[in-house]
């Protein structure tokens, strides 16, 4: 397996375009989100180190927003919002290496600790952020 980040994303984008009321997922933070519901999937900060002679291995975060647009109606927005981040934490648990993307991985949500409410072309949503950690392995050349 070599690093790729690019891969990583597109399963994710994958699984979240799965969800059922799901509306759209894409890699990249839209501008405006066209359905009620949207995610979408940006990388985050990389960590690599040596594993053993001739193996790297590199944890990389990937951010997964999933948001509601509210329209006046918090308490649906929460529970859409409960039962899309309960569907997407089983779907990434049912294959810890992303369709073989990666060797591993782990998911949390502690950014979503603070209710976050943001403003996209007018419209108010509510956005819950998870953070997948994934481990990927490389191989590097030893000199003699």
């Amino acid at each position: 397996m070599s690093f790729n980040s690019t891969a990583v994303a597109n399963q994710l984008v994958t699984l979240l375009t799965g969800l059922s009321g799901m509306g759209s997922a894409q890699i990249g933070a839209p501008e405006t989100f066209g359905p009620r519901v949207g995610s979408y999937v940006t990388m985050g900060s990389q960590n690599t180190v040596r594993k053993a002679t001739g193996v790297i291995q590199r944890e990389t975060r990937f951010f997964c927003m999933i948001a509601y647009r509210v329209d006046g109606a918090e308490a649906t927005a929460e529970t859409t919002l409960m039962a899309l981040v309960d569907a997407f934490m089983a779907a990434l648990h049912a294959d810890l290496t992303l369709s073989g993307t990666v060797t591993g991985l782990e998911a949390n949500s502690l950014a979503a600790d603070e209710p976050d409410y943001q403003l996209r072309a007018g419209k108010e949503y509510r956005e819950y952020p998870v953070v997948v950690t994934v481990t990927q392995r490389d191989s590097y050349e030893v000199n003699p």
